[in-house]
């Protein structure tokens, strides 16, 4: 298993896209700026924030914030902290989250989520470095660094007038888009051996990985964990084969997959296609189940009579052309 030269901490890929990401995080990391990270659900996105937290330098710490998750009557004294009787309940001091960033990072998770009301407040802080605690005139510094990430179009929500341009323009400064799974699919192989390491340590056969790795993914590298996390508990053996995890999970093909196949296969110079296919597909069947015709039609998903007959045809038509 090969892992990424990437110089990304907690990131494994060696996709071309993975690669390319790592430079500009490279280059952006060591600087103060903010960052807003672009992806779909399940793309990593708070793995790419610790990366870069990781290759700063900084000596805090990450601290994140599910904009989605905070209640609006607590938002100021959750981000800003406040001081003891500042209101009904404050019986003691409390830093927000500003404070506890000191030196480090503060992640703002689904960033579109924060509620327009408050977008001002974030904007000025980022504006003026500073922010005050509830119930306190003094001005504190704020010393971290600010990434967001949000899986929403933030163009639109900024055309709807659902969030604010000019917060907008002030969090992305640099502004990186995570790909998704399907456009990293190189990558799902090593993903699938080290969730599997991080439980049972199964060995996966080739088989198994091309049918994972060609798989439809919405929920991405999250969804492709939860699948290697089932497979743990539900499979019997630690060896696992492509006919096995069909028959423990539903793995639904790509329909993109399918039609880039089929254009390729169209750009073959061959006369029948079709035949060259179909003799291709049951040769390596039959080579990757080691000459087990029962075995190549599971991996075909097709009767083994079917396997038979085109085994037949392959072997007349080798006759044939030595008969010449």
């Amino acid at each position: 298993m090969t892992y990424s030269t990437t110089a990304l901490p907690g990131i494994i890929g060696n996709a071309a896209s993975i690669h390319a990401l790592a430079s500009q995080i490279e280059k952006i990391a060591v600087t103060d700026h903010p960052v807003l990270l672009k992806g779909e659900t399940g793309t990593g996105k708070e793995l790419f924030a610790n990366a870069i937290h990781q290759l700063s330098g900084r000596k805090g710490e990450v601290i994140a914030v599910n904009c989605s998750a905070i209640p609006e009557h607590l938002f100021e004294s959750l981000l800003f902290g406040h001081e003891k009787g500042a209101f009904t309940g404050a019986d003691k001091n409390h830093d927000g989250f500003f404070a506890q960033a000191e030196q480090g990072t503060l992640f703002f998770d689904e960033i579109a989520e924060l509620p327009l009301i408050h977008q001002p407040k974030l904007l000025r802080v980022l504006e003026t470095k500073s922010f005050s605690r509830i119930g306190s005139a003094e001005k504190r510094k704020f010393t971290g660094r600010i990434i967001s990430a949000s899986h929403e179009n933030m163009e639109l929500r900024v055309k709807e007038k659902r969030f604010r341009e000019d917060l907008y323009y002030r969090l992305n400064l640099f502004e990186l888009s995570i790909p998704s799974l399907s456009q990293r699919r190189e990558d799902i192989p090593l993903l699938v051996q080290h969730f599997a390491k991080q439980n049972k340590n199964m060995i996966f056969s080739q088989c198994a990985l091309e049918l994972l790795k060609y798989a439809l993914w919405p929920g991405n590298i999250r969804q492709l964990k939860n699948t290697i996390d089932k497979l743990m508990i539900l499979a019997d053996d630690d060896y696992l084969s492509a006919q096995c995890i069909q028959n423990l999970l539903t793995c639904e093909t790509d329909p993109h997959i399918l039609k880039q196949l089929a254009k390729e296969i169209i750009a073959l110079p061959r006369e029948n296609k079709i035949k060259a296919i179909y003799d291709a597909l049951v040769e390596e069947s039959m080579e990757q189940s080691r000459g087990n015709k029962t075995k190549a039609a599971e991996l075909l998903g097709v009767h083994r009579k079917v396997v038979e007959r085109r085994l037949h045809r392959i072997n007349d038509g080798v006759k044939a052309r030595e008969a010449r």
